[in-house]
Formats: structure tokens, sequence, C-alpha cells
């Protein structure tokens, strides 16, 4: 497992978190993907996708590829 730190510039728009120690977030990278229901643990790191075993698992991305990032959102827009 890969743990991704987000930037620091961009851990203010993680808001409050969704249940104990936990944020759920879509990530959008430079070249343009949308990487949707991903696991942050410590307000600083992605570990995974929701849907991972405990949130933990491999994801096809590094930290400096990392444009945006928003709250899980439902919406097939950004």
């Amino acid at each position: 497992m890969v743990r991704i730190e987000i930037p620091e510039k961009l851990r203010a728009k993680l808001g409050p978190e969704m249940k104990m120690d936990v944020h759920w977030i879509d990530v959008r990278l430079h070249d343009g993907r949308v990487m949707k229901n991903l696991v942050v643990r410590g307000g600083r790191t992605i570990t995974g996708r929701f849907d991972d075993p405990n949130g933990e698992g491999n994801l096809p991305f590094a930290a400096d590829e990392i444009r945006k990032i928003r709250r899980r959102s439902f919406l097939p827009f950004w």
C-alpha cells in the first residue's frame, strides 16, 4: 500500500471529518482524470479507495499529480 500525502495548500479544502479521523474526497489530477471516493486519514494522507478493505489500497497517482480536491460528491461535474 502506498500512502499519498495531500499537498499542504489543499488540506484546508478537506472540511470537517466525515467520521472519526476519516475524510472521503474526490481528487482531480493535472492530466484531467478524476479519482472518486478516496479515503483520507489523519487529515493529510490518502490511503486508498472507499471500497478497499479498511480504506487502504494502491492508487495510480502520486502526490505531485494532484491539482484539486473536494469532499466526496455524487455530482458528475467538478
